[in-house]
């Protein structure tokens, strides 16, 4: 029994020193607290600035409803002033186009957009100087607020252009999403492209670069498909079998890789496939589908024996729902009648195509044909809105950048892989790729801070259609041309009244299909590229709802608030969401309040995301600068020195026209208005005003007023930290 009963003491020894262990370790922790408390409490003077709010500050609702209404609102304000300058130009061009007369023009002086250059660079033998000045409107980019330039697309010919061996400019207007959509109704479109065996050679790369044209020029309002046909009849991506798909950027991309796959053979059933287009789109006109607007049929081929009377009779004649374009492939193409007769029986359009050069400008036709039910009306101008782009990019080029960036990655692995096998080391697949991604992470890294990366600017714009008003003997529907704006992102996010909205609350708009316009959760770049996808991420995507449902299956909750939002509806409710924070390397769950609204006058619809508890709460503290100055307090003395900043993004006071008052920070301005409060004949011009004066401001009153009080309440910071500095 000896050695067991040695063995307890020694165990009941080892608890003994254990708790005095942690006794003596509970004391450091609750000595190390204190001195932590104490400090952060000296640190921050948390008791003084309590006393400050306790006095004159008040814990108040926070209502999510009122807050979207009035962010809308200002929203609505900004949109309303950018519809009436596109208005202003569309009136002005169409004015002209009335008094115009016609006569020969031998001379016409024009700035030119591919010939100009930065301030310093020579200039072309005979070119003329446009003035450019850096401005703060347009990013510090130099430009010239009194003239106007041209930009001509580069396959429009102009005699006057000598060869440029710059980088080739791929922008051309009448592809962009605000230009067609203004120009032509929403669509739905079946592209027919004939597989036959004689569509050989250049034939078939006509046809593929029709076919790619033609998609360049659809939007997230257009539906379409693409059949390729000759015995048989089969849809280039699979999965899109007997359905029109929403032409996004995603379904785009993923039609024009079908389009690489095409095999010719055998003989074109043209009956076949016409019966079957012209029996879809009348399965989504009767069934609501689609864009339930416009319908046009894109027929390509080389030839047809038939011009299909019968058939065109039975689905077309009655009303004429749907218009039919042909596209004529090949130099020796002789008989020409029948496929121009089946475009011009149909109120389409008919093109021939012998080169690729011509595809571009010729697929453009299609474009004033699908618009003249609107012209015809004079009186109708729609108002279009675009979903969220890049204001300098092509999607080509951002595939391209993709395709290429996707290449260098895939050679740069086997590399990395090839150079550890010639050095006899045994590494797995798994450490492989963790070496590969700590050194795209560190490229990434540095990239970024030398600003390699391109920078892009995301926006909107409106525009709308202009009209030829000219009395003629016969109804001629003539579209002009397209009158048009951009607004940038930035400039409604500053509407989103953010410091109300609180920690963790924001704003972000929808589109009428459910896209992001902006969020705070939209990342549209990724290592400098643009994302293929960027601006059609659904709401859904962003918004995830924890109820461990699996990708696609949408909560009912979910749904019926997208339903809600698409719809422009006025609403709210509360959802436990996911969401991630510290650079995505951490997530939780949240309860989250929605609130949302339509924006009149656009498709968009603004909705509120506010945290449960006290995201429904706000401190009000504010006090009136005049009111300081009749006590004898000079407001100005509480923001001396340089040792303050205030928020860059936020709008406490500004002019509303102020490229003519440049300021060199924020501090600066904040501190000349904040003077001018203080005169008796100061008066607050809310941002909500719609036509202010040229030279008005346009101030956040209770921002403003927030800001002061808050100065005040940390008046002492400074002479604290001073007696500290001296105390030391």
């Amino acid at each position: 029994y000896g050695p067991v009963f040695h063995r307890n003491n020694f165990a009941d020894s080892i608890i003994s020193r254990m708790k005095t262990n942690n006794s003596l370790v509970s004391n450091w922790a609750e000595k190390l607290g204190g001195e932590l408390w104490h400090l952060g409490e000296y640190i921050t003077s948390r008791e003084e600035i309590h006393k400050a709010y306790i006095c004159e500050g008040e814990v108040r609702g926070r209502d999510g409803a009122t807050l979207a209404r009035d962010i809308a609102n200002d929203i609505k304000n900004m949109t309303d002033l950018k519809i009436s300058a596109v208005r202003r130009i569309m009136d002005s061009a169409e004015a002209s186009a009335v008094n115009h007369q016609d006569e020969v023009v031998t001379e016409y002086e024009y700035y030119n957009t591919k010939t100009l250059r930065p301030p310093g660079e020579p200039l072309e033998k005979g070119a003329k100087e446009m003035i450019l000045n850096p401005n703060k409107h347009f990013y510090n980019i130099p430009v010239n607020t009194s003239y106007s330039a041209v930009h001509v697309p580069t396959n429009v010919y102009d005699q006057a252009m000598q060869w440029r061996n710059d980088t080739v400019d791929l922008y051309d207007c009448r592809t962009r999403s605000w230009y067609i959509e203004a120009a032509a109704s929403p669509k739905d479109m079946l592209i027919l492209v004939d597989n036959s065996g004689s569509m050989t050679g250049m034939r078939k790369e006509i046809a593929r670069h029709v076919v790619s044209n033609i998609l360049d020029t659809l939007g997230n309002n257009d539906f379409v498909n693409v059949f390729n046909f000759s015995e048989e009849i089969d849809e280039v991506v699979p999965c899109f079998k007997d359905m029109l798909v929403q032409a996004n950027l995603a379904n785009i991309r993923e039609l024009k890789q079908g389009m690489k796959d095409l095999h010719t053979d055998k003989i074109a059933n043209f009956s076949a496939v016409l019966v079957k287009a012209f029996e879809l789109l009348q399965q989504y006109r009767e069934n609501g589908q689609g864009a339930m607007c416009n319908q046009a049929i894109m027929l390509i081929t080389d030839g047809v024996p038939y011009n299909y009377k019968e058939i065109f009779d039975e689905y077309n004649w009655k009303d004429f729902p749907v218009r039919v374009f042909t596209y004529l492939i090949g130099k020796e193409v002789t008989d020409v009648r029948e496929v121009k007769w089946m475009a011009c029986a149909n109120r389409g359009y008919y093109v021939p195509l012998s080169t690729l050069a011509e595809v571009r400008e010729q697929v453009l036709h299609y474009i004033p044909v699908m618009a003249r039910p609107l012209v015809l009306t004079k009186t109708e101008h729609p108002i279009n809105w675009t979903p969220v782009y890049a204001d300098i990019t092509d999607p080509k080029m951002t595939d391209w950048l993709w395709e290429k960036r996707e290449c260098t990655e895939q050679k740069e692995i086997y590399e990395l892989y090839y150079r550890d096998k010639l050095r006899n080391k045994h590494i797995s697949n798994e450490e492989h790729d963790r070496r590969y991604v700590q050194k795209i992470k560190k490229a990434q890294d540095d990239a970024e801070d030398s600003e390699d990366y391109q920078k892009y600017q995301l926006m909107t714009s409106v525009s709308m259609p202009v009209f030829d008003q000219r009395e003629n003997a016969t109804r001629i529907a003539n579209l002009l041309g397209v009158a048009g704006t951009d607004v940038p992102i930035q400039d409604i996010q500053k509407l989103m009244m953010p410091h109300k909205l609180g920690v963790n609350g924001y704003a972000f708009i929808i589109t009428n299909n459910g896209y992001i316009l902006t969020h705070p959760d939209l990342r549209p770049v990724f290592q400098g590229i643009l994302k293929p996808s960027y601006n059609s991420v659904d709401m859904a995507e962003v918004e995830l709802v924890d109820d461990y449902r699996e990708a696609r299956d949408l909560n009912p909750k979910l749904r019926e608030f997208r339903n809600n939002v698409i719809n422009q509806s006025t609403g709210s409710l509360v959802l436990e969401v996911k969401y991630h924070y510290d650079d995505m390397k951490r997530a939780s769950t949240m309860k989250r309040h929605y609130f949302y609204t339509g924006i009149e006058n656009t498709p968009f619809t603004l909705v509120v995301a506010l945290p449960d508890r006290y995201g429904l709460a706000t401190v009000h503290a504010q006090v009136e600068v005049r009111r300081l100055y009749n006590e004898g307090t000079n407001a100005t003395q509480y923001f001396q020195g340089k040792n303050w900043k205030i928020h860059p993004e936020w709008t406490y006071c500004k002019y509303h026209y102020d490229t003519e008052h440049d300021f060199a920070s924020p501090e600066e301005e904040f501190l000349t208005f904040l003077v001018k409060t203080g005169l008796p004949n100061w008066k607050w011009l809310s941002k909500r005003s719609v036509t202010p004066p040229e030279h008005a401001e346009q101030c956040d009153r209770e921002l403003f007023l927030t800001l002061v009080f808050e100065a005040r309440a940390t008046d002492f910071f400074p002479t604290k930290n001073m007696s500290s500095n001296q105390d030391s």
